[in-house]
This record gives structure tokens, sequence and C-alpha cells, in this order.
């Protein structure tokens, strides 16, 4: 059994799992390389269940046991190798410990590390079907909810500078999402949330889903709501060490599709880009270098205010 088909089994009776079985189901969703490189106790130890736990979930798959599981994700961990990058832990107890730049270099590659699993093979293969659903899709739907919502904003920007495919659904008003209401098959629905999902991005993927729409989700689990009603889901971590979610490594997913995209592309990308850049240079949407600053915010001046608006400790100790 390929991995691919190994997730999808999972994934359609994820709900009829019995408590301690779907905790083992999630972890293996969600770290295939630990299964494939960890023993059965170490990956129950880490998932939080006893290791009879992990032998019932393969058991309620129909296989023989969990080193069957682990031979699936072996295969597939042999045909895409890769190392992981280094995570940071703990950043925020370790302010005192590091100081402000040692603060800001751990974060740097708590992020660095996302990107690192963002660019597995088995994940840039997804990356590349979902790219070709989408060059291949009537329209395309963009979704994403609060902290998400610039990702999916970006992803549509991006795109419209060569494609007039894109819709973004951004629910103003509190009129829910009415660009989907002639949505059908043959779209595709880029949506992006993470845990704990909004239960209106929950209830719109359904109702794409139920239209016949392709769902492909960046998320950080296969596992929870929009993971699993997702046809394809491009694993993304949310994890910060600071006190919010992240949403650098959805960013990069969405830039990503969007390169693959144009490259993929029928049309006359390049051309359709010039168009567009001039059409928004005609609109006067940039600032010219040539154009003179706006009056009263000149640099000289402004600089000069802000110098005696700052205190100067070094001046103050001398008072």
């Amino acid at each position: 059994m390929k991995r691919s088909d190994f997730v999808a089994r999972v994934k359609q009776h994820f709900d009829e799992l019995p408590g301690q079985i779907r905790v083992a189901a999630g972890y293996v969703l969600d770290h295939p390389e630990d299964v494939a490189l960890l023993s059965m106790r170490e990956q129950a130890r880490r998932a939080g269940v006893p290791p009879a736990t992990m032998t019932r979930f393969a058991q309620q798959l129909g296989l023989t046991g969990f080193d069957e599981v682990r031979a699936i994700h072996a295969a597939a961990l042999r045909e895409a190798p890769v190392a992981y990058g280094g995570r940071a832990e703990n950043l925020l107890r370790r302010h005192r410990e590091v100081g402000d730049a040692g603060i800001a270099t751990e974060m740097l590659a708590r992020l660095s590390g996302h990107l690192t699993e963002v660019a597995l093979p088995s994940r840039v293969e997804k990356l590349v079907e979902a790219a070709r659903a989408m060059v291949a899709a009537r329209r395309i739907y963009c979704l994403g909810h609060r902290s998400s919502f610039p990702a999916a904003f970006q992803f549509n920007y991006l795109l419209s500078f060569f494609d007039d495919r894109s819709v973004l659904l951004d629910a103003t008003g509190g009129v829910g999402h009415p660009g989907m209401l002639d949505s059908g098959p043959g779209d595709v629905l880029l949506v992006i949330c993470y845990t704990p999902a909004a239960r209106h991005v929950v209830e719109a993927t359904a109702f794409a889903r139920r239209q016949g729409v392709r769902v492909v989700a960046i998320t950080d689990s296969e596992a929870n709501a929009i993971g699993r009603l997702a046809h394809l889901t491009l694993l993304a971590s949310s994890q910060s060490p600071s006190f919010f979610d992240t949403v650098t490594p959805a960013f990069a997913v969405c830039e990503t599709l969007v390169a693959l995209i144009a490259g993929l592309h029928p049309g006359d990308v390049a051309a359709s880009v010039a168009r567009t850049e001039e059409k928004l240079w005609e609109l006067g949407v940039w600032w010219r270098e040539e154009d003179a600053l706006p009056a009263g915010a000149s640099a000289s001046r402004g600089d000069e205010a802000a110098s005696q608006a700052v205190p100067d400790p070094a001046r103050a100790e001398a008072e």
C-alpha cells in the first residue's frame, strides 16, 4: 500500500475510531517521518498512548500490525530521504537566558525549520499536484479566516497578475460567501485553516465538497476538521515559540503554488503580468521615485522632530 492510500483510508475512518486510537491516528498522520524511523514504543510515548494502542490502530484499518504501518512509511521515506532542520523550544522561557538577540535568532530558526519541512520531497510532490489541479480548474476559490486571511489574500493577489479565475472569499458584512453559490465540479477551493478551526470555514468547506468542488487545504494536521474534509492536504506548521501561531509557512506554500501555477499555465504569463503592472502604474497605485514627497513630510524635518521626541538615556543620566 502506498502512503497516499494509507492516509486516505485513515481519513475515511477517522470519525469512527475510538478515542485513544484516534489520538494514535492523528499522530501517525502528522508525523510520517517519525513513523518510519522511531520504534513503536517511542511513537506511543510521543503520542501519549499505550504501545498496544498503536497495534490496535493498525488492526482497525485491516492491517496485520503496526510493523506494516511502519513499512508503508519507510518505503515512502526511502523514495524521498530528507533531514529535518533544527527547531527552537520554549523560546519565551529562554528570554532571560539568551537575551533579545537570542530570542530573535531562535524565532527565525524555528521558522526556518518549518520551511525545511514544507520543502520535503513528499510535500513538494503534493504542491505540484495542487498546482496542476488549479491550472485545470474552472475557478479557484480562496478562503482563510482571521490570521489565515492574509495568506489567502496574498495567493489571490499574486495570481490576479496573470489569471482572472481566482475568487477571494472574505464574507464582508457577514453575508457569508455568495461567490460560492454557483460553485461546482471543475472548481478548486484553496482553504487555509489551522487548529482550532473557525466554524464558518469548516461549514463553507463542507458546502464546497457537497457542490463537487475539489478542496486543497493548507493546515497543520491531516486529522483536524479541515484536513479530513480536504481532498489534498498541504501540511504547514503553525507552531511558534511566541504567544501567537505563525502563518509564515502558509505564506510560503501560497507563494510557491503561485510560482508553480505560473510555470504550468497555458497562457502567456509574462505578457499578462506586464499588462497588469502597466495598468497599476496608470492607476497610480505605486509611488514613483521621481515624485516629490507629500508637503510637510521632508526627510530632514522628520528626522529632526524624531530626534527631539526620543529621549537620550545618556543625557538623562548626566542630568
